[in-house]
């Protein structure tokens, strides 16, 4: 208790915040992210990964002439930044970004450019819905990747959100 009669704050020692007990010492509770708390909204993340993607793809069809492994790493690395950036109450979007984003990049390029969606044995007269799915598993494996690691990121902060608000 201070002087006015109120509680003394939880103090911050190396960065860790903590709680006061019994004996007096502040025990620190579980290390957080640098920004938890400070997450960007939905919309900027969602647009930050789609962008993202649009700009892995755009190289790489400009380079190589379609698509391939750097669209695939690039899926994966704006499903991972996506599970990191969400807010805890909006993971959910982050759980089914990959293949959203994924089918939305495909169906663009198929509309635009069906020719970067390289698969050999696509009939050139392929339709759209066609060439579609022939980007889908072409692009099978990255997917595959992108949506465990987000999901196992969606998992793992769903869980420390939970053991957090469970303690404290």
């Amino acid at each position: 208790m201070t002087a006015t009669g109120s509680e003394t704050a939880p103090t911050v020692t190396g960065g860790v915040t903590g709680r006061p007990t019994a004996g007096g010492t502040h025990p620190p509770t579980a290390p957080r992210a640098p920004w938890v708390g400070a997450e960007p909204p939905r919309r900027l993340v969602l647009l930050g990964a789609a962008a993202g993607l649009v700009l892995a793809a755009t190289c790489e069809i400009l380079v190589r002439g379609s698509l391939g492994l750097v669209t695939g790493l690039g899926l994966v690395v704006v499903s991972i930044g996506a599970a990191l950036l969400m807010r805890p109450a909006e993971l959910f979007t982050a759980g089914i970004l990959p293949p959203l984003l994924s089918l939305g990049l495909l169906i663009v390029v198929a509309v635009v450019h069906p020719q970067a969606i390289g698969v050999r044995s696509l009939d050139p007269g392929a339709g759209t819905a066609q060439v579609v799915i022939a980007g889908f598993v072409d692009l099978a494996g990255a997917l595959v990747v992108a949506h465990l690691l987000a999901l196992l990121l969606v998992g793992m902060r769903m869980r420390a959100s939970y053991l957090s608000t469970a303690r404290g």
